[in-house]
């Protein structure tokens, strides 16, 4: 199996899918939604995006029988009936059924006021049954205890009929690879292919969805960190980690909980281990666009952000209430910066240079001190080195990861090309010193047999001789995998003098760092 390309992200501020409805309709146009042969209208038409549907909550939970219910505090949205009670947050891409989460393909949101969730979740929590009509470009749902079954265009199936290069649901079974991750599931040619699970060695659930040619393309995926700890439960979407997920560090903690695009973090809430927390739009690992920073001492900051700062327009509100609104650079105040009291009043309007006040213009009873908006009792001077500790950090981590691939590459095809590789050297050299005690085993027996020439003696030294090169052709084969075994030797070396190289230049960097904090401050 294709080595599944691990997720690399950047830790900003920590020390610094898809099972959808496989529309094929257009995003941006309006698809037609069927309730038990009737068409469901909607204020706002649904939304159609990734391969997943939207729709405005409120008719589709009432229509399903569903009693609904909103909490403006905490932006939850309630469906409940009889021995059901679905819960799902704005922008949050779990939900809660009968207090069991669940992961959601999209997260639910706000559209011009409108709350949408995803259709085929709603719909099949309740008890519904789910089908996409791609010929007419329609859904249909069929709610518990309906009657009928089809999909109300004609007499054409609901379900999807065999295909000659689609496997059939008899072509089940179990695939075990090389590295001893194990598949149940449909098979294709002996090979995964279609709806199965991949778990590996320990049993621990890798992929749940669809696979393609032995390769997860889309459903539920999951990696894990050397000490066995979770640290990514999302989705794929044509092989790519994308849709709703969440990130956890190697601790166990909640890292980033959102959306994922091309294998990148999206939008969503990232959360730092100094108790920072900062939600909005991400690019290359790191706040970028439009995003609100919440300080651990109570500040925040909401307006644009670019290569994990504050860059551009923006409001600073410190935990007493006062607003700084203005531009920023490189996190500090830079440009025209109007301050605000918490009653709303303005105090001042002042032209800053890289946080240094260049004028300013009094407007209240009395001058009153700009408030700072680094963090507390740090300088400017200390917040750009931290600034540019973090760049060095990401930078040190992004070249060890970078070679780590590369080899982790070559160790995966190489696997591919040989498979049933020895796990070590020296299982290697065990099963070649066996092959070779055999062969000399059988070149005694035919030494023994001597020039006798009977009908016995010759039918012996035949099967001798066949048997002989029998364990020639194994010893040579042996000695190809070992070929490839010592470049996979020679490949972990270098992976090991990799690692031992980025622990040391990420030492040295923290200890200059520790050093020029301490003579600044």
């Amino acid at each position: 199996m294709k080595q599944i390309r691990r997720f690399v992200m950047t830790i900003w501020l920590c020390g610094a899918i898809f099972t959808g409805l496989n529309e094929a309709k257009a995003e941006g146009e309006a698809i037609p939604v069927y309730l038990d042969g009737n068409h469901l209208r909607f204020e706002v038409p649904p939304i159609l995006e990734n391969g997943t549907t939207l729709v405005q909550f409120r008719p589709i939970f009432e229509r399903l029988g569903l009693t609904v219910g909103w909490d403006e505090q905490t932006r939850e949205v309630t469906g409940t009936k009889r021995g059901l009670v679905i819960k799902l947050g704005i922008d949050e891409p779990d939900a809660i059924v009968n207090n069991q989460p669940t992961m959601l393909e999209l997260a639910p949101r706000l559209v011009d006021g409108h709350t949408f969730v995803p259709l085929r979740f709603v719909s099949e929590a309740s008890g519904a049954e789910v089908v996409w009509d791609g010929e007419n470009h329609r859904i249909y749902i069929r709610s518990a205890g309906s009657p009928t079954t089809g999909t109300g265009s004609g007499d054409a199936e609901a379900e999807e009929k065999p295909q000659p290069d689609k496997p059939t649901k008899s072509d089940k079974g179990t695939y075990t690879y090389p590295n001893g991750d194990s598949y149940t599931g449909q098979l294709a040619n002996g090979k995964p292919e279609g709806k199965g699970k991949l778990v590996d060695a320990g049993g621990k659930l890798l992929f749940d969805g669809t696979m393609a040619d032995g390769e997860p393309v889309e459903g539920r995926y999951k990696t894990y960190y050397a000490n066995g700890r979770l640290e990514i439960d999302g989705r794929l979407q044509e092989g790519v980690l994308s849709g709703a997920g969440k990130q956890y560090t190697d601790g166990g903690k909640l890292l980033f909980s959102g959306m994922f695009a091309a294998g990148e973090w999206q939008s969503g809430t990232l959360y730092a281990e100094n108790g920072d927390k900062y939600t909005g739009e991400f690019k290359n690992g790191k706040p970028e666009g439009k995003g609100k920073l919440l300080y651990k001492n109570g500040d925040t900051y909401e307006g644009s952000f670019s290569d994990g700062m504050r860059e551009g327009a923006g409001i600073y509100t410190t935990s007493k209430g006062d607003k700084l609104e203005g531009t920023f650079r490189l996190n500090l105040k830079h440009g025209v910066i109007r301050h605000y009291d918490k009653k709303g009043n303005l105090l001042s309007v002042s032209e800053y240079a890289n946080d240094v006040l260049v004028s300013q213009v009094n407007l209240g009873k009395e001058a009153v001190p700009v408030p700072g908006t680094s963090e507390p009792g740090t300088s400017s001077v200390v917040q750009a080195e931290k600034s540019r500790h973090e760049k060095a950090v990401q930078d040190i981590k992004e070249r060890y990861q970078a070679g780590k691939k590369l080899l982790d590459d070559q160790i995966a095809q190489l696997r591919k090309e040989q498979p049933g590789l020895y796990a070590s050297q020296a299982a290697f050299e065990q099963a070649l010193n066996e092959a070779a005690l055999k062969q000399t085993s059988i070149q005694s027996k035919l030494s023994l047999l001597g020039s006798d020439r009977s009908q016995a003696g010759e039918a012996a030294r035949a099967e001798l001789n066949k048997q002989l090169e029998a364990i020639k052709a194994q010893m040579a084969l042996i000695q190809q995998k070992g070929v490839a075994q010592r470049q996979i030797e020679h490949l972990k070396e270098q992976l090991s003098l990799l690692k031992s190289k980025y622990d040391a230049e990420l030492k040295h960097e923290n200890t200059q760092h520790a050093k020029l904090i301490k003579t600044l401050q």
